[in-house]
């Protein structure tokens, strides 16, 4: 398997109005096959080699039915939820883009920062008596997206997101969305949003998350136990129980769901398929109330399912749990797609399905299998001890001997970044911090190469690596230095489980499926990505591409 994703990897290479909106009236079927909805499908933590033509519900339709580029794959290095939500909808890669990975270190401060935080008064999550202290929106982002370059041209026109996940609502959304909501399970315990887009939740998504018996009334069709098949590979999936899997809920079937206690009923939730069930019937009611699809021209409406993502870090993508979330999720899709065009009209929705990135299976089952090509003798290495390794090597070699241990570098997933406050003051040239850090990780097993901030601007490293590297690198908020694992080794603060983040097929191959209005059915091999989303959808609704994309139109008719 390793070497075929190895020849793989060679070969693709002002805010809104929080106002109430008016009444809209119906649409008729647009002329010429235009659409009057678009809805992005993008499925967290899904590899294409998971789906096919066969399956009975959504997924299996818009596989049969849909223009599927069929060797679709990220352009970019870092391949986590914050980079790969905001290349789909921007047409730009997520170093240009300001993402370049879920959270990274400013170099200047030492700070750790979240992809989506912001800290402004205006950006206050609502909902909850005690809000959290940390706001949310798409400041850090850099770039706009196609919601914006949509009601530029259109003024009229809704643009809307939904999520189990605010980091993939909120750069879906672009800058000036009518509203992004995302589920929140801490102080909120429901569908949200920020005082960026709104001064309050409309009536609508208050209704939605009302509490009914002590918990929020979308929460009552979620069962108190997910129960899934726990027999044999004649699913195509693993056997139940195994070992390197997480025990968080449980290796079997079935898994505790529900909770008197609605934090614990919603943390719960987060790792089970009924995730995605609850998110799609919030963007039910979205639809429904706001009319969405119902005006004079284009509306955008982009859903992140998150649930394929937390079952696969616990349980991987062979597990019984990967396999029965994604029968369920391809049942709920068929039932939303039925109801977008119930509400639209036949023929009036253009639909996109894609994924963030991919996933590793579980490292411990590719050595079982003879599919490992990692050094490690289970396949994983453990991050913690990467981390503490290179502090200590710092640490004999920069520090006075017999003085406490001091922070160096700081990390964040595969990035590490000096620490220039206390370079300074031990007047130690940063220079020579990076590379007494470089020098220890690449004799460390496991670890391939260590990318310096030149190699990647340059990209004068090992090829075909360097483009993706430099696609995910930003000056400002990138590391000094970036670790690339061997091949199916895994480097993770858990012993079970399993991550993504590398710049391998198993992690970048994606799907990519266009589906409906103006869309003619097939499979196109050959280069695609994300990136070419934004710039695709634009064209097919005849809107003017912005200058300086990194992606382009792709092909919807032979």
């Amino acid at each position: 398997m390793a070497a075929a994703l190895a020849l793989g990897l060679l070969a693709s290479c002002a805010r809104p109005s929080a106002a109430p909106t008016a009444p809209r009236a119906p649409a008729t079927a647009p002329s010429g096959g235009s659409p009057h909805l678009i809805v992005l499908l993008a499925v967290d933590q899904l590899r294409p080699d998971r789906l096919s033509a066969a399956l009975p519900g959504g997924l299996g339709r818009l596989m049969r039915e849909g223009r599927v580029f069929a060797d679709a794959a990220l352009q970019h290095a870092d391949t986590e939820t914050c980079p790969g939500h905001a290349t789909m909808l921007t047409g730009r890669q997520p170093g240009p883009a300001g993402v370049p990975s879920n959270e990274f270190v400013e170099r200047d401060t030492g700070r750790r920062v979240y992809c989506v935080e912001d800290d402004g008064e205006d950006a206050a999550v609502i909902g909850g008596g005690a809000e959290p202290a940390q706001g949310r929106s798409p400041r850090k982002m850099r770039v706009s997206a196609l919601g914006d370059w949509l009601k530029a041209s259109q003024p009229g026109a809704r643009v809307f997101t939904v999520s189990g996940k605010d980091r993939a609502a909120i750069t879906l959304g672009g800058q000036h969305p009518d509203a992004a909501y995302w589920l929140d399970r801490g102080p909120a315990q429901g569908f949200t949003t920020s005082r960026y887009y709104r001064s309050e939740l409309p009536e609508w998504a208050r209704a939605f998350n009302r509490a009914a018996g002590g918990e929020p009334a979308f929460l009552a069709r979620v069962p108190d136990r997910w129960e899934h098949p726990t027999g044999a590979p004649a699913n195509g999936a693993r056997r139940d129980d195994y070992p390197a899997e997480s025990a968080q809920f449980g290796r079997t079937s079935g898994h505790p769901v529900r909770d008197p206690d609605v934090g614990v009923f919603l943390e719960r939730l987060f790792y089970t398929p009924f995730l995605d069930d609850v998110t799609l019937d919030f963007a039910r009611a979205l639809v429904r109330s706001e009319r969405v699809g119902l005006g004079p021209g284009v509306d955008l409406l982009a859903i992140s399912l998150s649930a394929t993502d937390p079952v696969g870090h616990l349980y991987g993508p062979g597990s019984q749990e990967a396999r029965d979330a994604l029968i369920r999720l391809d049942a709920a899709v068929g039932d939303f797609l039925a109801f977008c065009e119930a509400q639209v009209g036949q023929g009036s929705v253009l639909v996109v399905l894609t994924a963030d990135h991919g996933v590793l299976e579980l490292p411990e089952w590719l050595v079982e299998t003879g599919a490992s090509e990692c050094p490690l003798p289970t396949g994983r290495g453990s991050s913690r001890a990467l981390a503490e390794g290179v502090v200590a090597a710092l640490h004999s070699a920069l520090d006075p001997k017999g003085s406490p241990v001091a922070p160096w570098v700081m990390t964040s997933g595969y990035a590490l970044t000096a620490n220039r406050r206390l370079a300074e003051e031990r007047h130690v040239p940063v220079s020579r911090v990076v590379d007494l850090a470089r020098r220890w990780l690449s004799s460390q097993p496991g670890i391939v190469h260590v990318w310096t901030q030149e190699e990647i601007e340059e990209e004068t490293g090992p090829a075909p690596f360097a483009v993706l590297y430099r696609n995910s690198f930003d000056p400002e908020r990138s590391g000094d230095l970036i670790v690339q694992p061997a091949p199916t080794c895994l480097f993770s603060p858990s012993s079970t489980g399993t991550s993504h983040g590398t710049p391998y097929l198993y992690d970048r191959a994606v799907p990519l499926v266009f589906f409906g209005s103006g869309v003619a059915p097939g499979v196109v091999r050959g280069r695609a990505a994300t990136v070419d989303i934004a710039p695709t959808l634009a064209r097919a609704i005849g809107l003017e591409l912005p200058a300086g994309l990194d992606g382009h139109p792709l092909a919807l008719q032979p």
